[in-house]
Order: C-alpha cells, then structure tokens, then sequence
C-alpha cells in the first residue's frame, strides 16, 4: 500500500532524507500543516507574515529615534 505525503512526513522511514531532516531539528508537523491548507490559504499566511514583519521593522526604528 502506498503511503501519503503527510504519511512520509509524520512517519519517515528510518535512515532516509526525511528522517534525516527530523533529526536534525525540522519541525515536520508545521509542514504537514501547511500542506493540509489550500494555495490561497497558504498565500494568505505568507501575506500576513510579511505585512507583521513590517510592521515589526517599523516599529523597531520609532523606537530606535525615540532614544
């Protein structure tokens, strides 16, 4: 029986990449979530982490003149 992507992913086969990548420290549960969401979910997320990002920036520049 074939196995499923988010199959592969939560349970790598011993010795191969994806394992490997566990082992190391990739946390594969958040891609398994973002695979389990639509492009334009995805899109969505991406957009949101940017427009934080910026405002992050900018946020840290008021405060950067302030002092």
């Amino acid at each position: 029986m074939k196995r499923t992507p988010e199959e592969k992913l939560l349970n790598p086969r011993p010795g191969g990449k994806i394992a490997a990548a566990r082992e190391y420290g990739i946390d594969l549960t958040l891609v398994v979530e973002n695979l389990r969401l639509t492009p334009e979910q995805r899109l969505e997320k991406l957009q949101q982490a940017v427009i934080s990002f910026y405002e992050l920036k900018r946020e840290s520049r008021r405060l950067k003149n302030i002092k």
